[in-house]
Parts: structure tokens; sequence; C-alpha cells
């Protein structure tokens, strides 16, 4: 045991203390919003992850062929609980400025010097295999674009579940060679590939630096085309009206959020 000057062991409290160094001290951080998250959720992951808590055993219906049929054959199911939780600390990296792009309101993009793709969202170095990995330069970017591709979501995983129903598109930017994943604040009967959008951000107060604190919008002006895929098909159309319907009454039930009011 580690003794003190005066030959007196040290007290667990101060072994413990010392053993357990503070996160980002060795960093020249300017700005910290990190060290009240990390007091607040690490304490979690000393809980004994994955282990089960409890289970409870439920009847529920079973089996193949329609679900009246799966209905007229109940089965009892264990169903168990386990904790899971922690807290990632990760680092952008070379990709840093895109984010801090995000947080100012502004859309960075990476261009190879080489072969000239541009990037967005960026890549530290140019994947082009002529370019062996030669490192991009950053540019501004514009904050308009077009609707590469889009689907409407009914489902989606837990942390985003409250948001339903919801559009999600690749919009390649204009001057891009890619395209960037974006939230589209359109309504789906308005939204067509191809369509010419504006970037916008979140209020500055509520941007977190990543891409949720940016979303698409439409340009006005643009009439929906007669190739539409989506609105030329009304059998379509109409499963997907009942669908984010649905998806609204289950999220007003469960988070008390009306959804449908949202425009888009």
């Amino acid at each position: 045991m580690e003794k003190k000057k005066n030959n007196q062991p040290a007290k667990k409290s101060e072994l413990k203390k010392e053993q357990t160094p503070k996160k980002y001290t060795n960093y020249p951080s300017i700005v910290d919003h990190s060290s009240e998250a990390q007091a607040k959720w690490a304490p979690w992951v000393r809980q004994g992850l994955w282990d089960i808590k409890g289970y409870r055993i439920v009847k529920g219906p079973a089996g193949g062929g329609t679900i009246d049929d799966s209905k007229m054959n109940l089965k009892e199911f264990m169903v168990i609980d386990r904790s899971e939780a922690c807290l990632y600390s990760h680092s952008y990296g070379l990709v840093s400025l895109f984010f801090l792009g995000l947080l100012h309101g502004k859309l960075k993009g990476t261009k190879c010097p080489k072969c000239g793709t541009v990037y967005c969202p960026p890549r530290a170095h140019c994947w082009n295999p002529a370019c062996k990995v030669e490192e991009t330069k950053w540019i501004d970017m514009p904050l308009t674009g077009i609707i590469h591709t889009f689907t409407v979501q009914c489902l989606a995983a837990a942390p985003f579940e409250h948001m339903l129903p919801f559009s999600l598109g690749w919009v390649q930017v204009d001057g891009a060679d890619t395209a960037i994943c974006t939230m589209l604040h359109i309504p789906y009967k308005d939204m067509f590939i191809g369509q010419k959008v504006r970037m916008e951000f979140k209020p500055q107060k509520e941007r977190k630096g990543d891409l949720m604190d940016m979303y698409a919008v439409a340009i006005p002006g643009q009439e929906l085309p007669a190739w539409a895929v989506l609105q030329r098909d009304k059998q379509q159309l109409k499963m997907l009206d009942e669908a984010t319907s649905a998806t609204s009454r289950f999220i007003k039930n469960r988070y008390g959020l009306d959804n449908s009011n949202r425009g888009w």
C-alpha cells in the first residue's frame, strides 16, 4: 500500500483521486462542453452493462400464416430487461472544420488539388485511386443543391422515434461531386427527385455540431414534374397518407407530440 510522508497509509479516497486523471487536462482546449456530461454519464459505465435486471413472462401470438392465424396460437415468451448505458467520446478528427462550420451556419466541403473532385460531406483525403490519397483543401460550399433521392420515415431508431414521421434525403450541394444526407422539411406530396433546395440551420442556441443542425427546404416556384415517381402512383400515395397518419397518432399517444402540424 502507498505510504504518506508521515508513514501513515493513504486514505482510499486519496488513492482514487490520484488514480483517476481528469479528462482533457493534457489538451489545449479552449471551450469545454464535455466535462459536465462526463460527470453525469461516466458513473453509468460502472453499473454492470448488459447484465439482466429482471424478466417477464408474457403470452403472445406465434407461428406463421396470417395475423389472425397467429392470434389463435398463443405461446409464452420470456422478456428480459438488460442494462445498457454508456457515454462515447470521439473526435471528428481531420473533418472537424465541417462540424465547426455547422455551429456557425456555414457549409464546408473539401476539394482535391489534383483531380478537382469536391466532397460534401468532406473527406480529408481524395478517394480517387489516381490521386493516391492526396490531402484535400477546405472550401466554402453554397447553401443550395438538388435532391438526389429521398425516403419518408415511419419507423426510426429510438433516439429519433419522437421525430416521426419525417423525410430524409441525399442532397447534392451545388458544385459538389457527392451527396450529403439531411432532413427534408418539405411535405412529401410536394417532394421529387431533382428538386432544388436550400440548406437552412436550426437556431444557433440549438446547434450541437452534428448533421442534425442542418436541414433542406424547397426553393419556391417549382412545379411538380409529370414523371414524379411518388405522386403518379395514387395507391402508393394513399398508403403513405395512412401510414404517416397512423405514425403521428402513435407519437402523440407515446410522447404527447403532435408532429402532424409541422407542415413537412
